[in-house]
């Protein structure tokens, strides 16, 4: 059986959790005995126009890849992206519903890899046209939903003020139209949680497709929670795209709050790229002892800060999907402190793996003190955590998928 993985972008460019998830799903096909090769853009308008190949990590498999469709840029290795005008975000968008260009770029990437089966991600830069060069070659398509792409020309459906957009705009209503009438003809969808799942069903997206939720999973689980972690002083972490949505604003809020405060000593770091990743560097280096920024990271990085952690922020605002980070915690033993949006409370239960809150920054800075002052709760909500991430291992999720996989081959 072979796959073709699609994905805005792939592996080691990253954007957010989606990469990170197929790149994984790709090399665990490998390893089980089957092949996978992996159809994505640069990120970038200005490169190759044809398709051109690189090797998809230590397997057999090929990347294959072109530039972006669209007006401007989707992704930059240091996250900084210029905004452009609202003239050219409108024609972007509606570029966003079909590309010629890339349903012939799919076709031939589809003709020279040959897979059973086109499981789509995230589609931003290469619009619906994959699924039409797949259903002409009359390849099943499993698709799943990372985000509200298909919904929401900014994928979040939150307004521009960062509230909920509860009765969108003529000209978004037109796109959903153009591009849920494109979800015809998929076989399966699947996506991290409920949440997102029944946004688009309800929304008359993917009719006659089989709904089936498969979490995300874990990267790396420790053997063992680092020990000595109520000895040294409390650091809280956030991992993630530095934008408001992800409620990097009422971090920001909720520090400058405690800091008012006599509250035992505590730190915190800030790890990812986005449009506010300068007002976070111009935040940590008013105290470079206690705060840091250290931009994207990735590896052995990533894992060292969490090791050094004792508890982890995901407060978005929008309705999130299933954050990644959530795991990257469990799977070290750290708590979370969530908000109620989307798939969040799908995964961390309120007073068990984590504290729950609303996306406001009095409620964050409550549930941060909670855990400063009382290392007890932080350590039992941390210790849930750690079991519960046996629940999301990497081979449990591609179990899901080869079971989707196999479903549509026999």
């Amino acid at each position: 059986m072979k796959i073709l993985m699609q994905n805005s972008v792939f592996f080691p460019n990253v954007i957010g959790g989606a990469e990170m998830s197929s790149h994984l799903l790709a090399l665990k096909i490998h390893e089980r005995g089957h092949l996978a090769d992996a159809l994505a853009t640069t990120g970038s308008r200005q490169s190759a126009s044809e398709l051109t190949t690189r090797p998809l990590g230590d397997t057999p498999g090929l990347v294959f890849e072109s530039s972006s469709n669209g007006f401007y840029d989707i992704f930059s290795a240091d996250g900084t992206i210029p905004r452009p005008g609202i003239l050219v975000r409108g024609l972007h968008h509606f570029a966003a519903v079909y590309s010629p260009r890339w349903e012939k770029l799919a076709g031939e990437a589809m003709d020279r890899s040959q897979p059973d089966i086109l499981h789509t991600n995230t589609l931003v830069g290469m619009t619906p046209a994959v699924w039409k060069a797949a259903q002409k070659r009359k390849i099943p398509i499993v698709h799943t939903l990372r985000d509200y792409h298909l919904l929401c020309p900014r994928t979040t459906l939150m307004r521009s003020n960062n509230t909920d957009c509860v009765s969108a705009p003529l000209p978004c209503t037109i796109l959903r139209r153009f591009k849920l009438a494109k979800t015809h003809g998929i076989a399966v969808v699947t996506a991290p949680s409920q949440f997102v799942l029944d946004t688009h069903t309800n929304a008359g997206g993917f009719p006659g497709a089989k709904p089936v939720r498969v979490p995300n999973a874990c990267e790396n689980i420790l053997p063992a929670i680092p020990e000595g972690r109520s000895q040294h002083p409390p650091r809280g972490i956030f991992l993630g795209q530095l934008d408001e949505h992800k409620g990097v604003g009422l971090i920001l809020s909720a520090l400058e709050e405690l800091l008012k405060e006599d509250l035992p000593n505590f730190g915190f770091d800030f790890a990812g790229v986005g449009p506010m990743s300068d007002q976070v560097e111009e935040f940590c280096a008013r105290d470079p002892q206690r705060f840091k920024y250290h931009g994207l990271v990735q590896g052995e990085q990533k894992f060292s800060l969490l090791r050094e952690a004792s508890f982890l922020l995901v407060p978005s605002l929008w309705n999130d999907n299933f954050p990644r980070t959530m795991l990257d915690a469990f799977s070290n033993g750290l708590p979370v402190i969530g908000s109620t949006r989307g798939g969040i409370p799908e995964v961390v239960g309120h007073e068990k793996e984590g504290i729950i809150i609303k996306p406001e920054s009095a409620e964050l800075a409550q549930a941060i003190r909670n855990y400063l002052v009382n290392p007890d709760l932080r350590l039992k909500h941390g210790a849930a955590a750690f079991q519960a991430a046996k629940l999301y291992t990497l081979d449990n999720q591609v179990d899901g998928f080869m079971d989707i996989y196999h479903s549509l081959m026999g």
